[in-house]
């Protein structure tokens, strides 16, 4: 595969590791530039009953480490 695509995005929805990653490597094969994305659904978070949840907090920081390896 050649570098044709000028722009890719690379949606994380809910799986944040960035090896074996099939959209990410496809991303990277076939374009100059890749953007990468993660959506908080703001319905699911409104939904959570105590807003200091885990699950939350181990989302943030995963999503931190992805774009700190990203740089």
């Amino acid at each position: 595969m050649s570098e044709n695509i000028p722009v890719s995005v690379c949606w994380f929805r809910r799986d944040l590791r960035l090896h074996d990653h099939a959209a990410l490597y496809y991303a990277l094969k076939t374009s100059r530039q890749v953007h990468c994305v993660f959506v908080f659904d703001a319905d699911m978070l409104d939904a959570l009953a105590e807003k200091a949840d885990r699950r939350v907090e181990f989302i943030w920081h995963s999503v931190r480490e992805v774009k700190q390896a990203l740089g």
